[in-house]
């Protein structure tokens, strides 16, 4: 899926997670009939989704014109690029890289400066990859890439300020700009190399058009260094170049007579391109190098820019395949779930596990039942989900709701899925007002810590008015 098909998918489940007007349910259900059509049900679920987003997308586009502004705010400029290079060879060209009066100070010229600022990014690069790749992965991405996602936030801000789903858009850019922070950051990092690399070669190229029309003069003079130091340093500094061109570096003898203090110094053509040929090998190559792999990296995730279609939300728009259903058993405990409500908790389920399940509910198991556990028939696929639920009406009791959590992890074969689902609708109906937030909350409580004690996150659900959009984040449904 390429980063505009990505784009789309985002905005579509913007309008779909929840279901949000102008967009309805049998508007999903058509999109979704089109694309198998177009794209064949046995198609890649990447390659179905993105064309039934891309369906979407243009009726959405024509019943909200904002759409239409959201997605251009939040399209990559091209033309940053160009013009972000543009500037920098000029501003290249602008600097004065030898130094005033046509002297070139073989200590300090301005390109020494060049060659410091780009080693100092080297470094900062070079401490950025040795990070543990959890930290990397845990910032943001630094500061340019933050700063990215919060321009991207707020091109669709702008752009959605007045539309009836302003609220809604505005969740598609963020949910774009996080999704599209590597691709943005790839991006950035092509720029900005490119353009320090155009800075150098503008640099030089001015210096090297100065030098045809005027002659400068090189030498140095310094209250604290001696011909001895100024040869060690220039060695450090300008001696690969040297190596590499075969323009010798004078000797100490040579540097005494070149301080500006006792004569004018010599003719500065063999110091231009020694200092030229530096900031090429220092500057031009590695810059050009890290541009190139940026790009690389920005074009391969602009073609393949992966999203979690693992995710319920995805995994409802494919159809079903043979043999893909999930085998899922409730179990009940003390707890005789209302036919009413037994709807609600298949679409409950539905958000957290993902569609298709293979639903099956069982009797209620009395208060106890735990030692009949052996009895109960529990499906034997490792993939299967068994799911406990109490109500949150009970008391929690380490000695009977947590014997019988702690009697089916040890009954379930390995790597199978075991959910504890907590019911507050009869909870929320008997206790209503401020008195019953707070009886609700330290139920919540005491549930939590009877099955935190054994390792267990509960899932808590009113399914007389299930949260769907909730239980699709919800960690302790996707263990």
């Amino acid at each position: 899926m390429n980063a505009d098909d990505a784009r789309r998918v985002l905005l579509v489940r913007s309008f779909e997670a929840p279901m949000t007007p102008p967009w309805t349910a049998a508007d999903a259900a058509w999109a979704s009939e089109q694309a198998a059509r177009a794209a064949g049900e046995r198609a890649e679920a990447d390659v179905l989704i993105a064309q039934r987003a891309g369906l979407a997308a243009a009726r959405l586009t024509e019943r909200e014109p904002a759409v239409r502004a959201v997605l251009a705010a939040t399209t990559w400029p091209g033309w940053l690029g160009g013009a972000l290079l543009a500037l920098a060879l000029l501003a290249g060209a602008a600097s004065d890289a030898i130094g005033p009066s046509q002297r070139i100070n073989i200590l300090a010229p301005p390109l020494l400066a060049l060659l410091v600022w780009n080693l100092a990014v080297y470094a900062v690069l070079a401490l950025h990859g040795l990070r543990p790749a959890g930290a990397t992965q845990a910032d943001a991405g630094g500061p340019i890439r933050r700063a990215l996602i919060r321009w991207l936030e707020r091109a669709g801000t702008r752009a959605t300020r007045s539309a009836p789903a302003a609220s809604t858009l505005r969740r598609f850019a963020s949910a774009w700009a996080e999704a599209s922070a590597a691709l943005h950051g790839a991006r950035i990092a092509t720029v900005l190399h490119a353009a320090a690399a155009a800075f150098a070669i503008g640099a030089l190229a001015a210096l090297y058009l100065r030098g045809i029309a005027f002659e400068y003069r090189a030498g140095w003079d310094s209250t604290f260094l001696t011909a001895q130091h100024v040869q060690q340093w220039l060695g450090l500094v300008l001696g690969p170049a040297s190596a590499l061109s075969g323009l010798a570096l004078p000797d100490a003898a040579q540097l005494a007579s070149l301080r500006f203090s006792v004569g004018p110094g010599e003719n500065a053509a063999r110091w231009i391109h020694l200092h030229a040929l530096t900031i090429a090998l220092a500057v031009l190559l590695p810059r050009t190098a890290l541009a190139l792999s940026a790009a690389w990296r920005a074009r391969r995730l602009a073609r393949h820019l992966p999203l979690p279609l693992d995710e319920p939300y995805y995994q409802r728009l494919l159809p079903a395949r043979d043999g893909e259903r999930r085998a899922v058993q409730v179990l009940p405990y003390s707890y005789a779930l209302p036919p009413a409500l037994q709807p609600a908790l298949r679409a409950a389920l539905e958000s957290g596990l993902g569609p298709r399940l293979d639903l099956r509910l069982n009797d209620s198991v009395p208060l106890g039942g735990e030692d009949e556990l052996a009895t109960l028939s529990l499906p034997p696929s490792p993939g299967a989900v068994v799911v406990v639920l109490f109500a949150l009406t009970a008391t929690p009791e380490r000695e009977t709701h947590g014997a019988f959590v702690q009697a089916l992890a040890t009954r379930a074969p390995a790597g199978q899925q075991l959910v504890v689902l907590v019911d507050e609708s009869g909870f929320r109906a008997r206790f209503g007002g401020a008195d019953g937030a707070a009886r609700h909350e330290q139920r919540r409580t005491a549930w939590r810590q009877m099955l935190g004690e054994l390792g267990r996150t509960p899932v808590f659900v009113d399914l007389s008015a299930p949260d769907l959009q909730a239980l699709e984040a919800d960690k302790g449904l996707q263990a």
